[in-house]
């Protein structure tokens, strides 16, 4: 009987059963001065290649807001169990730090997206919430008229956003 429990015990203790839970920010400028002060390097990259069994992707920095130069290929790490993940090519604006082997890996429940979906990531949307649900009273028209207004949020944020860090930058230097 003892050694079933040790085993259960193991399982639920092992760093991949443990589920992730992300904090909901008081506010998406809040979390930006977060991840701004917590990450070591900032930048829009161009993802050119996606390995998703070993959660790993290969990217080019267009556009560095800290940390890294532009023009530089780099090998980055996700983890699929606190994402956010990287999931196609194309541009995205990453928020990270170095490991030991150099490679950038994605700040967990971080402000990393896409271009293509930004509202994909629903912690860099304002208010943090999740996309509207239908209800009984909306037709289906009002209720893909709220799903755009919500993409179109997340892509204004996201536009908002770079021009923040454009500034930051600005400033820095």
């Amino acid at each position: 009987m003892r050694f079933p429990f040790i085993i259960l015990i193991w399982i639920l203790t092992s760093s991949k059963a443990i589920a992730c839970t992300c904090s909901v920010p008081k506010s998406l400028k809040a979390i930006q001065d977060y991840e701004y002060e917590i990450s070591e390097c900032i930048f829009i990259g161009e993802v050119l290649e996606i390995d998703s069994i070993l959660s790993r992707f290969t990217f080019k920095v267009l556009e560095s807001f800290k940390g890294l130069e532009s023009g530089t290929i780099y090998i980055g790490k996700y983890d699929p169990m606190c994402g956010p993940i990287i999931d196609e090519t194309g541009k995205w604006l990453i928020y990270g730090s170095f490991n030991d082997e150099n490679h950038i890996v994605i700040n967990h429940c971080g402000l990393t997206r896409s271009f293509k979906r930004p509202e994909h990531n629903v912690s860099a949307t304002e208010p943090p919430i999740p996309p509207p649900l239908p209800n009984k009273k909306e037709t289906e028209s009002e209720f893909e008229k709220e799903i755009i207004k919500w993409r179109l949020r997340a892509k204004s944020d996201l536009e908002n956003e770079i021009k923040s860090l454009q500034g930051r930058n600005k400033k820095a230097n």
